[in-house]
Parts: C-alpha cells; sequence; structure tokens
C-alpha cells in the first residue's frame, strides 16, 4: 500500500511536465508567422506600393503607399479580423476642393463592418466622416486587398536599392542583383543609368541573382531614402 501511494506521488510531477511540454509543443507549432507579399502598381500618374501580411489564406494587414504627383500622397494601413475589415488608418496629403489638404483619420468597424468609431482632421481640424465616407473607406479596403492580391498572383514584386556601375544594392537584404529590363526606356533614363548612381524603385520579378524589371516607380539620385512601409 505504501509502495503505490509513493509511486503515484513520484509519477503525479512527471506526468505534468510530460502534458506541459507537449501542450507548448503544440502551440508553437500552430503559431505560424504571416505570409508577406510586397507588390506595386502603376496607373497613369498614380503609383500604389503595397505591403500585405496574410495568415493561413486570410488578410491580416495590408499597408499601402500612394504616390498622386501634384494632387498629393498619402500612406494607409488597414486592419482585418477573421476576413472583416476592422480598422483604417490613414495620414497625408489629398486634393479637396482643388487645393492640398492634410487629411489624417482612423475608423473602426464592428464584425458586421459598421462603423462604430471614427476620428477624422483636415489641417488639424476635427470633422466628422459622414456615412458615406464610411463605408468608402470600407470599399477602399476590400478594393485594395483584391488588387494586391492579384499582382501577387500575376508575379509583380516590389523591390528597390541603389544602382551603381550595372549593380544594384537592395534596400530591404542589402544584396546586390543584376537588373534586367523588360520595357524599352526613354534615352535619358538609359544614359542617366549608364552615368549616375542612383535610388531606383521598380515593380518586376526578383531572383536569386537578377532582378527583372517591368516599370520603374521611382528613379532619384542616391542620397534618396527607401520607401518604409507605414505603420500607425
Amino acid at each position: 500500500m505504501f509502495w503505490r501511494i509513493f509511486m503515484r506521488l513520484a509519477l503525479t510531477p512527471l506526468a505534468t511536465l510530460l502534458i506541459l511540454s507537449l501542450a507548448g509543443c503544440g502551440s508553437t507549432e500552430s503559431i505560424k508567422p504571416p505570409t508577406q507579399t510586397q507588390t506595386a502598381i502603376v496607373q497613369g500618374d498614380a503609383t500604389t506600393i503595397f505591403w500585405l501580411d496574410e495568415r493561413q489564406g486570410f488578410p491580416e494587414i495590408l499597408s499601402e503607399h500612394v504616390l498622386m504627383g501634384d494632387y498629393g500622397q498619402y500612406s494607409t494601413e488597414y486592419h482585418w479580423r477573421k476576413g472583416i475589415v476592422r480598422e483604417i488608418h490613414r495620414d497625408g496629403e489629398v486634393m479637396m476642393d482643388d487645393k492640398l489638404t492634410h487629411q489624417s483619420f482612423v475608423i473602426r468597424y464592428d464584425s458586421e463592418g459598421q462603423a462604430v468609431y471614427q476620428q477624422n482632421r483636415l489641417d488639424g481640424d476635427m470633422r466628422p466622416l459622414r456615412n458615406t465616407d464610411l463605408e468608402l473607406y470600407y470599399q477602399q479596403a476590400e478594393k485594395a486587398l483584391v488588387q494586391a492580391r492579384e499582382l501577387k498572383k500575376n508575379g509583380q514584386q516590389f523591390f528597390q536599392g541603389y544602382w551603381s556601375e550595372g549593380i544594384l544594392e537592395e534596400c530591404d537584404t542589402g544584396r546586390e542583383k543584376k537588373l534586367s529590363f523588360e520595357v524599352a526606356l526613354p534615352n535619358f533614363i538609359v544614359q542617366r543609368l549608364n552615368q549616375e548612381d542612383n535610388f531606383i524603385a521598380a515593380v518586376g520579378n526578383v531572383g536569386r541573382k537578377t532582378n527583372t524589371v517591368d516599370a520603374i516607380i521611382a528613379l532619384n539620385n542616391d542620397s534618396e531614402d527607401c520607401f518604409e512601409r507605414p505603420t500607425f
């Protein structure tokens, strides 16, 4: 009788440790990092760069940087939960009433897609958003996600770096790559690439040793900073 009680007491901590260990392994294996995508598109005078995080096929965060030339530029961060848009942040310069206006807002939605919180500032002044605006920005989030996924599906990758003497040093990785141009470039761009050190951002294909350029997004001198993912 004493021996059975002793064995039960001795085995209980061991069994507990084993259960905790197995539980720990299971929880670690179930948490997978999100799949990250960087892509971009040029449409007329507007350029949009996307950073997309997805986990098990569901969107989590989509960041975008939109460049519109003389019409302004802004950054947005969209958040999803269980496939539903739940939060939008935006900050930048947009054209309103024929003049550039600084806009900054945050909107939160419930699980039914209804706005439950908003804070909107125009040139520093609080201005409530209309219901039509709240619906519009929700639709913009869904449209941006469809567009980013379509670009990803078509193999359109965004990359950037510093170009010197025929070699590109990538911003994100520091790796040195060659560039292959799939588009016919104007003579002045060819001359600049041949004669000067440049910062270049482009959309195309990222390879192990060579990146292929389908479209140039930015070409500036080598003092230009790399595009950074917007965070709010």
